[in-house]
């Protein structure tokens, strides 16, 4: 092991033991007071330490840490840096030696108060570990010194924050300067090093910090973001391991951190799926006289070339972390993706763990369900892989562990349970596997992934090592806010390099990120070298034409022209032979929902007036999660039928359509668009007409893309649009988001490496890195109404509201339990949850829970079965009863 040997603080050393020291109390199930021994406490932190490392293989991950901070010191210092890393750990609780924390917070009675009875120990914790060490590393010359007393410090602050939240580091040193003066902790403790050293060294630590970090803001700037990285990850590894302790005191050991032990058994159920057998005859049929079970013209014979062709390239790049994968909707990616990480795991024995990405929750579900079918259904990597957002309800484990993932059982401690053959829930375990993303295969959202490497508090570090020595798979990268590409790809570029991640960027249109790497970054590899051979192909290229006619229509006009042309379009598809295979499904979409809502009153209205019957459907944002799911199946299942929809269609649906309209947004955009048009790529005549009525600027505040210029209101985008030559549309994009982070404003990346970076201003960084903006001021509506049937199962919104009420008002279960039966009631709730603009008066309601509101149904707001933010606003405004003042 790394660490192997790094010599441990001897803690009966330091502290005079006379008298004992507790880190935890818990009552067991007799209702009797246990305590735990600091020393025993401090003793099981560093075995879930070694454990996990263990576990998820992290020595080389230590290493590239090594190699990139302290790669040019002598022996020495790596080696007092190694014993910097090990006992920043070890020693993240001996601040609990503080009397005022023994006697008040764990009823220690032999110690008594001193002082104006300050319980910190974070805080003084880091204090010992800094004059500990102080002499040790001053005791270094020249750069080695340097670079080790950055390190010293660096690490104090992280665990000054262990029971808390990265913030700004200046503060911390600040703090020593202040604390020290008002606390005098050297009459408080039993620490036999009195914090002399740190005393008389005080004016010196702030003098060598500042030299240090200028010499690094002038020499070494984009160092910056490997220390980040660094800093978060041994934030994660104390916390993580501290809290794996505390958890095995309180309730009982853990034995499964949610790993890959077998791959073997996942490429076997891959290979024996009909879809990756099919390929492989293909393969087979290349060279020798095997026939493919395709014909020439078979759009599965170019999935099966795409598959093959990444796959080549990925073992062609044994060494890099970095990937991009570009193809065609339609052309199989999720199948190709899961090939290409199983090759990974194969190919190196570190990688344990995979993780989809991805921007919606649609797409989560979606691919949850195509996860399952490529691996041939195997019930045990079924209940492996596992939905992580903020709406799926929490896996529950039972007390048997019979359904772990990854088909493992786990051993929970002797008090949990009396039978090992009972299946009760085990929530403390339950909980914990969410908490540290203790599952095999993992697909959540974006948010939740940057969440995990930008996010402050412990909570949201807790997966950070687990994400180590993982495959990464990232979809519609394009999604995230094109003012944070230059970031984002050189985070994720060293993120994957020093936590041995292997992450593959995919999607159908996607921007060569790599463009904006530093100068001396190598380049990102692409799995298909060349995209256009597929995107050419007749069957990508001519699955659907364009039609740009209706844009010389000015915006007064435009809606007449847009319902005659649809109602003539359906009664074409309707009556015209020529559209063999065609079910006369029609997608409109628009930008604003207002406009989307008007919209299909009036195609209902104009239909009923014509006498002609379609079945009009609509879906916005504001729709909830069991409407949109009734009006997805009716658009699979259905036939003759209209959808007028507004964004939210675009990706993460999984629709085929015959024909579409589309309001003109950006340009990536209207390819994903066109990915709901004839998606199967069998019909013959599908075919998208682009109009511009509502402005998309106000939807894309800062984004490069909603220039004019490269819209399709620019003639010259269209032919781009039509051959699919995303590489020159993004490269126009990429050459104006790098001019943009050069120029002198606070896009500066410069400067942003400076100021927020060398700073380790975590929290600012946080908020930078956001992928949503958050501030639109809502408030959550939950209308009861009918009852919806979910999974087959009749939901009473009465019934769920008052079961939520009653589960948060029930103060005699655990946290735990709370928080597992909490996360299914999420899940149920979203069914009957709307948001709408904070109004100037807070309405009359029928009940409150937080920041959610109860109402009743009323179908004056619901027009048509579509809920009408504007007309409850106005329904409730226009009813002064309604109004609480």
């Amino acid at each position: 092991m790394y660490f192997d040997h790094v010599p441990h603080f001897n803690f009966k050393a330091h502290f005079n033991t006379a008298a004992p020291f507790h880190a935890h109390l818990r009552e067991d199930e007799h209702g009797n007071i246990k305590s735990e021994l600091l020393e025993d406490h401090m003793g099981l932190t560093m075995d879930y330490f070694e454990k996990l490392c263990e576990q998820k293989n992290l020595d080389s991950i230590f290493h590239h840490f090594e190699i990139q901070l302290v790669g040019d010191l002598s022996d020495s210092a790596k080696a007092l840096w190694q014993e910097l890393l090990y006992n920043a750990i070890y020693t993240h609780d001996l601040g609990k030696t503080n009397p005022n924390f023994q006697c008040r917070k764990m009823k220690n009675h032999a110690h008594q108060v001193v002082g104006e009875g300050n319980t910190n120990h974070s805080y003084f914790s880091a204090l010992i570990y800094m004059d500990h060490y102080l002499d040790k590393v001053f005791a270094l010359k020249g750069k080695d010194q340097n670079s080790l007393f950055f390190s010293l410090i660096f690490n104090a602050y992280i665990i000054s924050k262990h029971h808390g939240c990265l913030s700004n580091f200046p503060t911390f040193l600040e703090d020593i300067d202040r604390n020290l003066a008002k606390e005098k902790p050297e009459g408080c403790f039993s620490y036999t090093g009195m914090f002399g050293r740190v005393i008389k060294k005080q004016g010196r630590i702030e003098q060598s910090y500042q030299k240090v970090l200028t010499n690094l803001k002038r020499n070494e700037l984009w160092k910056s973001i490997p220390w980040i990285i660094y800093g978060r990850f041994l934030f994660g590894l104390l916390v993580s391991s501290d809290f794996y302790a505390t958890s095995d005191f309180m309730n009982g050991p853990i034995h499964n951190f949610g790993t890959i032990k077998d791959i073997n058994h996942y490429l076997t159920a891959f290979n024996q799926s009909p879809i990756t057998q099919n390929i492989h005859k293909h393969q087979l049929s290349k060279s020798s006289t095997a026939v493919s079970p395709f014909d020439k013209d078979d759009i599965n014979t170019l999935r099966s070339e795409l598959f093959l062709e990444a796959e080549e390239n990925l073992l062609k790049n044994p060494n890099e972390s970095l990937f991009f994968f570009e193809a065609p909707t339609g052309s199989g990616k999720t199948n190709t993706s899961i090939n290409l990480a199983l090759k990974l795991l194969e190919s190196d024995s570190r990688l344990n763990k995979i993780t989809y990405v991805f921007p919606f929750n649609t797409l989560v579900e979606q691919t949850k369900s195509s996860l399952i079918n490529a691996f041939n259904a195997d019930p045990a990597i079924a209940n492996a892989i596992t939905v992580v957002n903020g709406i799926t309800s929490i896996k529950a484990l039972t007390t048997s562990g019979d359904n772990y993932p990854d088909g493992e059982l786990y051993e929970s401690s002797k008090k949990q349970r009396t039978d090992v053959n009972t299946r009760c829930t085990d929530y403390e375990q339950s909980l914990l596997a969410r908490q540290f993303l203790h599952y095999p295969l993992i697909l959540t959202t974006h948010v939740n992934f940057f969440n995990t490497l930008f996010g402050t508090d412990r909570e949201s570090v807790f997966p950070l090592a687990h994400l180590a020595n993982s495959v990464i798979i990232l979809d519609e990268i394009q999604s995230y806010p094109n003012h944070l590409w230059k970031e984002i790809i050189l985070f994720l570029q060293d993120y994957a390099q020093l936590l041995n991640m292997r992450i593959i960027i995919m999607s159908a249109t996607l921007p060569d990120l790599g463009k904006l790497s530093l100068k001396d970054a190598r380049p990102v590899p692409r799995l298909i070298k060349d995209p256009q051979r597929y995107y050419q192909h007749p069957l990508f290229k001519d699955r659907v034409s364009l039609d740009f006619s209706l844009l010389n229509y000015d915006r007064e006009a435009i809606l007449d022209q847009l319902l005659d042309k649809i109602i003539k379009t359906s009664i074409m598809l309707e009556n015209n032979p020529k559209f063999v295979g065609f079910e006369n499904k029609i997608l409109v979409e628009f930008i604003k929902k207002s406009t989307a809502l008007d919209f299909f009153v009036r195609l209902n209205d104009k239909l009923a007036s014509l006498g002609i019957k379609r079945e009009i459907l609509c879906m916005t944002g504001d729709d909830n999660k069991a409407e949109r799911k009734c009006i997805i199946e009716k658009v699979r299942t259905g036939k003759n039928l209209i959808l007028v929809a507004t964004q939210v269609i675009e990706a993460g649906v999984d629709i085929d359509m015959d024909m579409g309209f589309k309001d003109i947004s950006l340009f990536d955009a209207e390819e994903q668009f066109l990915g709901r048009i004839n998606r199967s790529c069998k019909k013959k005549g599908a075919k998208v007409f682009f109009f511009n009525y509502d402005p998309a600027d106000l939807l894309y505040r800062n984004d490069f893309r909603k220039q004019e210029h490269l819209t399709i209101q620019d003639q010259s985008m269209w032919s781009l649009l039509e051959s699919k030559n995303f590489t020159a549309f993004y490269d126009i994009i990429l050459t104006e988001i790098n001019a943009s982070k050069q120029a002198y404003n606070e896009s500066n990346m410069e400067n942003f490496a400076r100021e927020t970076l060398w700073n380790f201003d975590y929290f600012e960084l946080q908020k930078h890195m956001k992928l949503i903006d958050d501030n639109r001021l809502e408030i959550s509506l939950f209308i009861c109404g009918d009852p919806v049937e979910i999974d087959g199962v009749l939901i009473d919104s009465d019934g769920l509201w008052n079961d939520y009420l009653d589960l948060l008002l029930n103060n005699s279960m655990s946290y735990a339990e709370k928080r597992v039966r909490l996360s299914g009631f999420s899940e149920k709730m979203d069914y009957f949850i709307y948001q709408i603009p904070m109004p100037k008066y807070l309405f009359d309601h029928q009940g409150q829970i937080g920041d959610l509101y109860r109402f009743e149904r009323n179908e004056i707001f619901f027009p048509n079965g579509k809920f009408d933010r504007k007309a409850f606003v106005d329904f409730k405004t226009n009813d002064t009863n309604n109004l609480c003042i």
